[in-house]
């Protein structure tokens, strides 16, 4: 049941270190555990569990997931979300609130692999829903087998297998009846307020009727497969017409190819520019792509200033989107440095202070960020040994694409 391709690069990428497994508790999580220990062993795995604290017995849940994982002998840590006053709790922010605090666990423990169990039935869901809402081709590509972790900067290197991709829910199910391994059912996997869980339903209903539902997945498949020629074709692009700073450069001389290269490759150097976590959506990119190859002045879209300068095109932070605009955008909160850790300032920047006292601020005087150590203030060009700076733009490139693992990992 787990997809051979993705088992190998997952062993690529990860090397000598343990995979983290994303555990819920239920079938479909303690199924990649079952299947992953008769893979590798207990000892090159280790488990996390993200309590939502979202309902009642989510905490009693978690411990049992947890006990599930001892049971095989595989390390499983609980991680328990802390939810501000009014703060958004819906599905999309708790799977981004999950996601980083994993991608944090990862990082902690010197990981650069999670693993996560979705399936073949949950890339039909996927594929549905985003073709109810209009999406792209790219979107209806679904969920990739191997790719980086979903956030920027959190997920900065840390790639996400998903080895089940092509299993049947309850082929899994059929699994641990046979091994006798018991699991969860989540209650909110029966809500129907749930888009996830009427498209569930609905599928359901169809497969009952002789539809098989798998042709949708087999529908993300092939796009997937299209994406990742794209993907290919756009960082080759990348490679040989940019150079990759806090500014980035692009040589129009050499910026050739098919259109929705182009266009892809653009989308990238967006969001390395920005700092963004996302980047421009693709019904855009035709047009933003025309506009910055052909603009004879200066005009900003998605966070960033685009620049005509003789035979290119620089990409640069717009400065009101750190400083703070007059029409309300605030400017980016102090940044303050804990010694010898590494610090993201906007996504773009990382920062390593050698001792305490140091922070990141906003400049006001034409320079996008300054650093402060007390009453004294210094530029970044200026702070010497106290300061270690590293242009993040390289990496937030690579992580637009799917992890290589005949590169040189970040």
């Amino acid at each position: 049941m787990l997809d051979r391709l993705t088992i190998g690069r997952m062993v690529a990428w990860s090397g000598d270190r343990p995979v983290l497994v994303a555990l819920s508790g239920g079938g479909d999580s303690v199924a990649l555990l079952h299947l992953l220990v008769a893979e590798f062993g207990a000892s090159r795995l280790r488990a996390v569990i993200v309590d939502h604290a979202l309902r009642a017995g989510a905490a009693d849940d978690a411990k049992h997931a947890q006990s599930i994982a001892h049971s095989l002998a595989v390390p499983a840590d609980i991680l328990t979300l802390t939810w501000e006053e009014g703060a958004n709790r819906a599905q999309q922010a708790a799977r981004e609130a999950r996601y980083r605090a994993i991608c944090d666990q990862a990082r902690a423990l010197g990981l650069n692999t999670i693993a996560t169990a979705h399936t073949a039935d949950d890339q039909a869901e996927t594929v549905l829903m985003r073709a109810a809402n209009g999406s792209t081709w790219r979107g209806l590509a679904g969920a990739a087998p191997f790719s980086f972790a979903p956030l920027w900067p959190e997920g900065r290197g840390i790639a996400l297998a998903r080895p089940l991709l092509s299993a049947r829910r309850e082929r899994l199910r059929d699994h641990l009846r046979l091994v006798g391994a018991a699991w969860l059912e989540d209650p909110a996997n029966r809500n129907p307020k749930f888009e996830r869980v009427r498209v569930r339903q609905r599928l359901a209903e169809l497969e009952q009727r002789g539809l098989d539902p798998m042709r949708v997945a087999s529908v993300a498949a092939r796009l997937r497969r299209r994406g990742d020629t794209l993907d290919s074709a756009a960082s080759a692009l990348i490679a040989r017409a940019t150079q990759l700073s806090l500014s980035i450069e692009i040589a129009r001389a050499a910026w050739t190819g098919p259109n929705e290269v182009r266009q892809r490759a653009l989308s990238a150097l967006i969001a390395a520019a920005s700092g963004a976590s996302r980047e421009p959506p693709w019904k855009q990119m035709a047009a933003l792509e025309e506009r910055a190859m052909h603009a004879r002045q200066s005009f900003t879209h998605s966070g960033i200033e685009f620049i005509p300068n003789g035979a290119g095109i620089v990409l640069r932070r717009e400065p009101g989107a750190v400083l703070g605009r007059a029409d309300g955008a605030p400017a980016l909160e102090p940044l303050w440095l804990t010694a010898e850790v590494e610090a993201i300032w906007d996504g773009r920047l990382g920062v390593t202070a050698s001792e305490a006292g140091w922070r990141v601020v906003p400049a006001r005087n034409g320079e996008l960020v300054a650093f402060e150590n007390g009453p004294a203030r210094k530029r970044y060009r200026d702070v010497g040994d106290h300061l270690r700076l590293r242009s993040l733009a390289a990496a937030r490139v690579m992580h637009a694409f799917a992890p290589d693992i005949n590169r040189a990992k970040p």
